[in-house]
């Protein structure tokens, strides 16, 4: 049933309805009163209002007027959340990542009162990430970002904590250059450890730690001095996540290209066993990584104990698979120069334990 307000040409805009549904029911009279309004979409933001709120902003932050960017924040974090992808991808296109990066930047230098700005803007920013681009982010690489990051990446909040390591994540992927200025900072790499043993944003502290142990052998030592290695094992025997595994091989995988790296993972008793687990049994990633670390970790220190280890839990079948099911080159040339090492290795034992066995029946006596 309609409501005798109907117009000529249909129903208006917000109108109240009722359903017919409704009216042949027996309770219809009681229930009269209960009339629906039909709302209206909230209308999509424009390129223009969305120019206007991230100009606010600036002039905001450059006048370091603290409540007023805390609102302007506040705004643009409600309208992200409204229509979702459209909402953002139209701040995006126009400049809210910059406008956000010299918020943070200019008051990351100031009193710790503006702490809960900067927690806010960090939620927002996070909105966009992972950046397809990294136009203006390059203001969170400068050294009173960096210094506050570090700060948040250590703080009591998970969530200011997942926060900071998304970020820091994206600025080492800008420029090799904020490598160095992180890990200089007292503390960085300690919190960059400790998120991955809190569990709070392993996959992001492990893509920021492997940006940063890519970069030189010093920096790769001291996350190895901090317990890295055993808590990557830990990590691949117990996080049965596919996209965690992968990352935490990558990892190892560049650990051992540094020599006190190898040394550590050598000490560790579980990382032959799960590497030869791991192959095909993850993806094609994690074989590559896999084969790869087990080829530097016997190529690299010329020791056959790597290869009689792996030859007992069953190396040499899963290479062969290798080889059999295709992979990319460079990962079919380690495997076929592992395999040749691990017959080699097969063939000594067994000619040590046929040479164990005649010694052992020598004074047998023969029966005729």
């Amino acid at each position: 049933m309609v409501l005798p307000w109907r117009s000529r040409g249909g129903k208006r805009p917000n109108q109240l309805t009722i359903s017919d549904a409704e009216t042949k029911t027996p309770a219809a009279q009681l229930r009269s009163s209960r009339i629906e309004r039909v709302q209206s979409p909230r209308v999509p933001l424009t390129p223009r209002v969305a120019a206007e709120i991230c100009r606010r902003l600036e002039n905001a932050t450059a006048r370091e007027e603290h409540a007023e960017c805390f609102e302007i924040v506040s705004k643009i974090k409600n309208l992200a959340r409204e229509r979702g992808e459209t909402n953002k991808k139209c701040l995006l296109q126009n400049g809210v990542v910059s406008a956000l990066t010299s918020c943070f930047q200019k008051f990351s230098s100031t009193r710790e009162e503006q702490a809960r700005l900067l927690e806010e803007v960090l939620s927002v920013l996070t909105y966009w990430l992972p950046l397809s681009r990294t136009e203006g982010f390059s203001k969170m690489g400068s050294t009173a970002s960096l210094n506050r990051l570090v700060l948040f990446l250590n703080a009591t909040d998970a969530k200011t904590k997942q926060n900071a390591a998304l970020c820091i994540r994206e600025v080492l992927a800008v420029d090799k250059k904020y490598v160095y200025a992180l890990t200089d900072i007292e503390g960085a790499c300690e919190g960059l450890v400790k998120i991955i043993s809190d569990s709070v944003s392993t996959k992001a502290s492990l893509m920021a730690i492997y940006r940063a142990v890519s970069c030189n052998n010093e920096i790769a030592a001291k996350f190895v001095k901090l317990g890295l290695v055993a808590l990557i094992a830990e990590m691949i025997m117990n996080n049965a996540e596919k996209s965690v595994c992968e990352r935490c091989l990558v990892v190892l995988n560049v650990i051992c290209d540094n020599e006190q790296g190898r040394e550590d993972v050598l000490r560790n008793a579980l990382i032959v066993p799960l590497l030869v687990k791991k192959i095909l049994r993850v993806s094609d990633l994690a074989t590559q990584c896999s084969v790869s670390i087990l080829w530097k970790l016997w190529r690299k220190n010329g020791e056959d104990h790597v290869l009689l280890e792996a030859l007992q839990v069953g190396a040499f079948e899963k290479l062969l698979v290798v080889l059999q099911v295709g992979c990319e080159e460079k990962t079919k040339e380690r495997a076929s120069e592992l395999l040749r090492n691990l017959n080699r290795c097969r063939n000594e034992i067994e000619k040590t334990n046929c040479l164990d066995s005649s010694m052992r029946l020598k004074n047998v006596k023969k029966s005729f």
